[in-house]
């Protein structure tokens, strides 16, 4: 029997609004995703409702012992969540278990939520939807999607962004403290280093603290499969569009926990870091940034003129790399000095300069301790050098913390 008050009910009901934000955090044999979705829980309104779309998975030839806790997770969320209910907050979980073996991994469970994401933005009309990215053992500042929502409010033509974040020290063991503190450190180090080199791209590209606008995320083919640094590849897609904006008034807490899971990033550094009981991080010699700042200032000249970098380190990798054809290339498909240069930087991109600093630790400019380099960078920088203690690994850290996010919203060109 068809019950007419629930059935008008339905009929007068307000459909629910489009979401203003969607977020997507992949979650494999993670024990403590609830901490996570309690973070979000206690966010600020930000005025708009917000999706988390939360993709539990595992490979087709994972262990039955993974499955299952895969489908506890699943089941101790959802229990969670309806205890824990807010009226701007739709928690959506999925659970693929068996995902192709070949490409099971973190890029494979973002693609799968992200695209689901783009999809939903263009069936309710708002195709240009921001998706947030965040991992299922992190937490956030509790105006992290009020300022996202801002965020993307403010800066109607940015195509993504990437979030400031933080790596919880406290409650750490001593070595586990350092080794957490110098990886973040040498993050920053690195990603100043191509703010002083003068590249369109110097941003942080850490999958937890990442956004991107949907109609953006079709355009560029969507997330890659990656294993690992799947980040790492996808935004340099995005950066490479002009306009990529960092935010630096909310942040996100990755986990400092030690894993083995992927061959590089937080968990692996943290696992061999432990495992070699060290006590001093060694990284990449500052004049690597200051190899590529040199060049890369004459890089309007190259327009019309073939110039050779100053550095013999840049001019040996350059030519290997082929960096002549390229700009012959590049020359001929374009018409303007502005388009050329965004050319040359897109050729010239993230991972070339990767490349070209392990070549040049090789070959030319061994590796030195942290400290020492974050110092001569600083210097470089035109910034003056910090007191006691801040010339240890902890003092740099937060001294670089606080420059970032002094620095605002930095926009890509």
């Amino acid at each position: 029997m068809v019950n007419l008050k629930q059935s008008v009910k339905s009929l007068t009901a307000k459909p629910e609004p489009p979401p203003g934000l969607i977020l997507v955090i992949p979650c494999h044999d993670e024990p403590d995703l609830l901490t996570t979705l309690a973070s979000l829980v206690a966010c600020e309104k930000p005025g708009c409702l917000v999706q988390v779309r939360v993709v539990i998975n595992a490979s087709l030839k994972a262990s039955e012992e993974v499955k299952a806790r895969n489908q506890q997770t699943l089941l101790a969320a959802q229990q969670w969540v309806d205890a824990h209910p807010r009226e701007d907050l739709r928690f959506l979980f999925e659970n693929h278990d068996d995902l192709p073996p070949k490409h099971a991994g973190v890029g494979l469970a973002r693609k799968i939520g992200m695209d689901a994401a783009a999809h939903h933005y263009q069936d309710v009309g708002y195709p240009q939807g921001p998706i947030l990215c965040l991992d299922a053992d992190c937490t956030v500042a509790t105006n992290y999607l009020r300022c996202l929502k801002d965020h993307f409010h403010h800066h109607p033509k940015t195509p993504g962004c990437s979030i400031h974040y933080e790596h919880p020290l406290k409650g750490l063991a001593p070595a586990h403290r350092l080794g957490i503190a110098a990886y973040e450190l040498y993050l920053r180090y690195y990603r100043q280093g191509l703010v002083l080199a003068g590249h369109p791209s110097a941003f942080h590209t850490v999958g937890s603290s990442m956004a991107v606008r949907a109609d953006v995320y079709l355009r560029q083919g969507g997330m890659n499969r990656r294993k690992a640094g799947e980040d790492f590849y996808f935004l340099q897609k995005i950066m490479a569009l002009g306009g990529f904006t960092q935010v630096t008034n909310t942040t996100v807490f990755p986990s400092p926990r030690r894993s083995l899971r992927v061959p590089f990033g937080t968990g692996r550094a943290m696992e061999e870091w432990l495992a070699a009981e060290a006590t001093t991080r060694m990284s990449y010699d500052p004049q690597v940034f200051r190899d590529l700042r040199d060049f890369f200032r004459l890089s309007p000249r190259l327009y019309r003129d073939s110039i050779e970098p100053d550095s013999l380190a840049l001019r040996q990798f350059l030519a290997q790399a082929g960096l002549e054809p390229a700009l012959q290339r590049i020359r001929a498909n374009t018409t303007s000095q502005e388009s050329f240069q965004k050319k040359f930087f897109h050729w010239f991109n993230l991972f070339l300069i990767l490349k070209y600093i392990h070549w040049a630790t090789d070959h030319h400019y061994p590796k030195i301790p942290l400290e020492e380099g974050v110092s001569s960078l600083w210097g470089w920088m035109g910034q003056p050098q910090p007191e006691e203690p801040g010339g240890d690994v902890e003092g740099w850290l937060a001294t670089f913390r606080r420059f970032e996010v002094g620095q605002g919203v930095n926009v890509s060109r």
